[in-house]
Protein backbone atom coordinates (compact mmCIF):
# COMPACT_ATOMS: atom_id res chain seq x y z
CA UNK A 1 0.00 0.00 0.00
CA UNK A 2 3.01 2.18 0.89
CA UNK A 3 4.63 2.02 -2.67
CA UNK A 4 0.83 2.69 -4.14
CA UNK A 5 0.60 5.76 -2.17
CA UNK A 6 4.30 7.09 -3.34
CA UNK A 7 2.92 5.95 -7.19
CA UNK A 8 0.20 8.44 -6.51
CA UNK A 9 2.21 11.07 -5.12
CA UNK A 10 4.68 10.71 -8.01
CA UNK A 11 2.11 11.10 -10.50
CA UNK A 12 -0.08 13.76 -8.81
CA UNK A 13 3.44 15.60 -8.42
CA UNK A 14 4.23 15.32 -12.00
CA UNK A 15 0.23 16.77 -12.73
CA UNK A 16 0.63 19.43 -10.46
CA UNK A 17 3.10 21.59 -12.23
CA UNK A 18 0.60 27.96 -15.00
CA UNK A 19 -3.92 37.54 -14.48
CA UNK A 20 -7.43 36.64 -13.24
CA UNK A 21 -9.46 34.41 -15.87
CA UNK A 22 -6.21 33.41 -17.32
CA UNK A 23 -4.89 32.09 -13.53
CA UNK A 24 -8.26 30.39 -13.67
CA UNK A 25 -7.72 28.64 -16.63
CA UNK A 26 -4.46 27.53 -15.55
CA UNK A 27 -5.93 26.29 -12.44
CA UNK A 28 -8.95 24.15 -14.20
CA UNK A 29 -6.30 22.09 -16.34
CA UNK A 30 -4.69 20.79 -13.11
CA UNK A 31 -8.11 20.53 -11.16
CA UNK A 32 -10.02 18.44 -14.33
CA UNK A 33 -6.43 16.31 -14.52
CA UNK A 34 -6.59 15.24 -10.80
CA UNK A 35 -10.32 14.87 -10.70
CA UNK A 36 -9.45 12.49 -13.83
CA UNK A 37 -6.74 10.23 -12.04
CA UNK A 38 -9.51 9.85 -9.25
CA UNK A 39 -12.08 8.48 -11.62
CA UNK A 40 -9.86 6.78 -13.64
CA UNK A 41 -10.31 8.51 -16.40
CA UNK A 42 -7.16 8.37 -18.33
CA UNK A 43 -8.26 10.51 -21.10
CA UNK A 44 -9.30 13.51 -19.10
CA UNK A 45 -5.80 13.40 -17.39
CA UNK A 46 -4.07 13.19 -20.65
CA UNK A 47 -6.21 15.36 -22.64
CA UNK A 48 -4.10 18.14 -20.74
CA UNK A 49 -1.10 16.86 -21.07
CA UNK A 50 1.28 17.76 -23.87
CA UNK A 51 2.72 14.86 -25.52
CA UNK A 52 6.01 14.91 -24.17
CA UNK A 53 4.62 14.66 -20.63
CA UNK A 54 2.95 11.89 -21.27
CA UNK A 55 5.57 10.29 -22.43
CA UNK A 56 7.17 11.22 -18.74
CA UNK A 57 4.05 9.99 -16.89
CA UNK A 58 4.76 6.65 -19.00
CA UNK A 59 8.26 6.31 -18.19
CA UNK A 60 7.57 7.00 -14.58
CA UNK A 61 5.17 4.64 -13.98
CA UNK A 62 7.79 2.09 -15.34
CA UNK A 63 10.97 3.02 -14.53
CA UNK A 64 10.12 2.34 -10.68
CA UNK A 65 11.43 6.16 -9.27
CA UNK A 66 10.06 6.11 -6.10
CA UNK A 67 9.84 1.76 -5.63
CA UNK A 68 6.35 1.15 -6.51
CA UNK A 69 5.25 -1.80 -8.67
CA UNK A 70 5.83 -1.06 -12.13
CA UNK A 71 2.86 -0.01 -14.38
CA UNK A 72 3.60 -1.02 -17.41
CA UNK A 73 1.72 0.85 -20.38
CA UNK A 74 1.95 1.62 -23.98
CA UNK A 75 -0.35 4.87 -24.13
CA UNK A 76 -0.58 7.46 -21.83
CA UNK A 77 -4.53 6.95 -21.35
CA UNK A 78 -3.87 3.31 -20.01
CA UNK A 79 -0.62 4.11 -17.53
CA UNK A 80 -3.43 6.09 -15.70
CA UNK A 81 -6.04 3.98 -15.96
CA UNK A 82 -3.60 0.88 -14.54
CA UNK A 83 -2.60 3.45 -11.75
CA UNK A 84 -6.05 4.39 -10.95
CA UNK A 85 -6.85 0.60 -10.71
CA UNK A 86 -3.97 0.64 -7.67
CA UNK A 87 -5.46 3.52 -5.78
CA UNK A 88 -7.24 2.79 -2.83
CA UNK A 89 -10.46 4.14 -2.08
CA UNK A 90 -9.54 6.79 0.68
CA UNK A 91 -6.17 7.63 -2.08
CA UNK A 92 -8.97 8.33 -5.18
CA UNK A 93 -11.13 10.62 -2.45
CA UNK A 94 -8.16 12.59 -1.97
CA UNK A 95 -8.51 13.50 -5.74
CA UNK A 96 -11.98 13.66 -6.37
CA UNK A 97 -12.42 17.25 -6.17
CA UNK A 98 -9.40 18.39 -7.74
CA UNK A 99 -8.64 20.80 -5.47
CA UNK A 100 -5.92 23.29 -6.45
CA UNK A 101 -3.93 26.56 -5.08
CA UNK A 102 -3.95 29.77 -7.34
CA UNK A 103 -1.87 29.81 -10.24
CA UNK A 104 1.18 31.48 -10.28
CA UNK A 105 1.43 32.76 -13.62
CA UNK A 106 5.28 34.19 -15.33
CA UNK A 107 4.04 34.81 -19.07
CA UNK A 108 3.11 31.58 -20.67
CA UNK A 109 4.44 29.86 -17.57
CA UNK A 110 2.36 28.74 -14.84
CA UNK A 111 2.60 26.70 -11.54
CA UNK A 112 -0.25 25.22 -9.71
CA UNK A 113 -0.01 23.29 -6.55
CA UNK A 114 -1.98 20.58 -5.45
CA UNK A 115 -4.57 21.14 -2.34
CA UNK A 116 -3.39 18.29 0.53
CA UNK A 117 -0.94 16.91 -1.15
CA UNK A 118 1.53 19.54 -1.30
CA UNK A 119 2.42 18.90 -5.25
CA UNK A 120 2.55 21.37 -7.48
CA UNK A 121 2.01 21.19 -11.66
CA UNK A 122 4.00 22.82 -14.45
CA UNK A 123 1.90 24.44 -17.07
CA UNK A 124 2.39 26.14 -20.48
CA UNK A 125 0.15 28.35 -22.79
CA UNK A 126 0.28 26.31 -26.15
CA UNK A 127 -1.71 28.18 -28.71
CA UNK A 128 -4.18 29.74 -26.25
CA UNK A 129 -4.72 26.36 -24.00
CA UNK A 130 -3.13 25.56 -20.89
CA UNK A 131 -1.03 22.45 -21.02
CA UNK A 132 0.68 20.69 -18.21
CA UNK A 133 4.33 19.88 -18.86
CA UNK A 134 4.95 18.31 -15.80
CA UNK A 135 5.80 18.68 -12.41
CA UNK A 136 9.19 17.73 -10.63
CA UNK A 137 10.59 15.00 -12.42
CA UNK A 138 13.67 14.25 -10.05
CA UNK A 139 13.46 11.48 -7.86
CA UNK A 140 16.59 10.12 -5.75
CA UNK A 141 18.79 12.06 -7.61
CA UNK A 142 17.34 10.88 -10.92
CA UNK A 143 15.85 12.96 -13.99
CA UNK A 144 12.56 10.70 -15.27
CA UNK A 145 11.59 11.05 -18.81
CA UNK A 146 15.11 13.53 -19.98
Amino acid sequence: MRSVALALLAVVDFLASGCGGDASKAEDTVSTAISGLSKGDGKQVCDRLTARAQKQILTLLADNPLGFPDIKATTCTEGIEKLHAALTQVQRNILVDGEVGEAKITGDKAKVRVIGLGMQANLQKIDGTWMITGGLFEYAGRQVGG
